[in-house]
């Protein structure tokens, strides 16, 4: 694997590991915020980043593009995120999580129709084999599977449209814009999505949580690495890996959450949670190396 390869995947794995994390935050945040304010002042952070890191103006690129860039910004980073938030409040964050594992599936199979990417048995298979793990993770320390109809919709429909933003970002890469300055169009699209909404919002607790310490902490936390870094790693990844390969790093933030969760809460892992980790990761493998493999084979016959 090639330096520039390994820190595509190095990207990408970082920023699954901080998606991972947020949910401290976001239930910290919780208990006075409601999910859009949340979003809203999360990306509104990452937008005021974003400018800082990159100043140069972005101008209007045509309606095509722009079209583009709306679409993606409508499907991944805000309705997306505004159901898999809402979607907790109808079901158990287990069965939340179990199901959101299953997005590199749809992803792959979006990717193959639209952009043409290979998916072999083996990169099934292995995908299988990883969400096999990502149940013993949400699931094997219950004596029993709660889960909530209203719920299990609401986040299996926000998967599909984690897929297609996935196929997008993969689509707006050809119209080389710079990275950053992509990435703050889509927050703004985003926040202009939401601003009705939030007018809406009665007793809005967001402008006062600007000034408590520990809520201006867990929004810089979401904003600053959550949205305005990782939403750029994301979308570099995509780029680089392709929506295939990148979107099988979903299968590991459930065990980023549990780790973070135990550590948190100083539980000790169970056995099936253990269990989960390894065969996670041995799908991942399996999916990775049949990849790579054709690929080597590739470059071997072209020699």
């Amino acid at each position: 694997m090639s330096k520039t390869r390994l820190r595509d995947h190095l990207l990408a794995f970082t920023t699954i590991f901080i998606w991972g994390l947020t949910f401290l935050s976001t239930k910290s945040l919780g208990s006075h915020l409601s999910s859009l304010e949340i979003l809203f002042g999360r990306y509104l952070i990452a937008y005021a980043v974003l400018w800082v890191m990159c100043p140069k103006p972005f101008f209007f690129q045509g309606w095509k593009k722009e079209g583009f860039l709306f679409a993606t910004a409508l499907s991944g980073a805000a309705v997306y995120q505004y159901l898999e938030n809402l979607s907790v409040s109808y079901t158990s964050p287990a069965s939340v999580s179990f199901i959101a594992a299953t997005a590199p599936i749809f992803t792959a199979l979006l990717a193959h129709r639209f952009l043409g990417e290979k998916v072999t048995a083996k990169t099934i298979i292995g995908m299988l084999v990883s969400l096999l793990g990502v149940f013993f993770i949400c699931f094997g320390d219950s004596k029993n599977v709660e889960t909530g109809m209203i719920g299990d919709l609401i986040i299996l429909g926000s998967i599909w449209l984690w897929a297609v933003y996935s196929v997008l970002v993969k689509k707006i890469a050809e119209f080389g814009f710079h990275q950053l300055q992509q990435t703050r169009r889509l927050f703004l699209y985003s926040l202009v999505f939401m601003l009705p909404f939030m007018l809406f919002q009665k007793n809005s607790g967001l402008l006062s949580a600007f000034f408590l310490k520990e809520s201006l902490f867990h929004l810089v936390f979401l904003g600053v690495f959550a949205s305005a870094l990782c939403f750029a790693g994301w979308n570099h990844a995509v780029e680089k890996l392709g929506a295939t390969t990148t979107s099988k790093y979903l299968f590991i933030m459930p065990l980023i959450t549990l780790i973070g969760q135990a550590l948190y809460n100083q539980n000790a892992l169970g056995k099936e949670a253990l269990l989960g980790m390894a065969v996670t990761l041995l799908g991942i493998g399996i999916s990775e190396f049949s990849l790579r493999r054709k690929e080597i084979q590739k470059k071997t016959k072209e020699l």
